[in-house]
């Protein structure tokens, strides 16, 4: 997380968050932290005390004081895996509130508002919403559809949509994948059923791509919800 001007899409907040992980994380950098990045360390600890103390035995950061991850502008800090997700939504949605900006490097995402507006938003079971995904992310959410988390869904800023479930809990067969689009309006809804996965990719990205050749391409038929 780091304070400063809103990065204008994910490819700038990338540049952004390499750029002062090196400055001040890689180098070793001695910097108090601004006042701001102190009350947002402050409040995630208000509700995850510190790991190693009392209070903090059930925390899900892995490194503590984790005020002592802060440095100037920026505070880089890892967190117990089984509880990523969870508390990185938590953490995201706090920086928003304190006016910080929120980037995940294992989702290579900015999770907080974008300088401009977005196109697609892509969620999964799993709990993460990436904006303007690019193919390789698209790939990486797709293959962790299963049983645990059995759908994704690609929303266009104009409520059009892509979604995917996986297996029974979509009304589908085991090991098959239920796609489903809604172009528009709710009278064009449309779902078709596939079991190879690389068929499914290929239609979220050619989604964002806007391929027409999707509609042709796969057995869809009506549906109604």
């Amino acid at each position: 997380m780091w304070e400063g001007d809103r990065p204008a899409d994910g490819v700038a907040a990338a540049s952004d968050f390499e750029r002062l992980y090196d400055r001040y994380i890689a180098s070793q950098a001695q910097a108090e932290p601004t006042a701001r990045i102190a009350a947002y360390v402050a409040a995630l600890l208000e509700r995850y005390p510190d790991i190693g103390t009392e209070a903090g035995a059930d925390s899900p950061w892995s490194t503590g004081p984790l005020i002592s991850e802060a440095c100037g502008p920026l505070v880089y800090f890892s967190m117990v895996w089984s509880r990523c997700d969870e508390t990185s939504a938590w953490a995201a949605h706090l920086a928003e509130e304190h006016g910080v900006h929120c980037y995940d490097p294992q989702l290579q995402q900015l999770r907080t508002p974008w300088g401009r507006p977005w196109r697609f938003e892509l969620k999964s079971a799993r709990g993460h919403a990436v904006h303007d995904p690019d193919p390789d992310l698209v790939r990486k959410v797709l293959v962790q559809v299963s049983a645990d988390h059995y759908f994704a869904v690609l929303t266009r800023s104009d409520d059009w949509y892509l979604q995917v479930g996986y297996g029974q809990q979509a009304g589908t067969r085991a090991g098959w994948y239920a796609l489903e689009r809604r172009d528009g309006a709710p009278d064009q809804h449309y779902r078709a059923e596939v079991t190879n996965l690389e068929e499914v990719v290929r239609a979220f990205v050619g989604f964002t791509q806007d391929d027409p050749t999707i509609v042709h391409r796969l057995p869809w038929r009506t549906y109604s919800v």
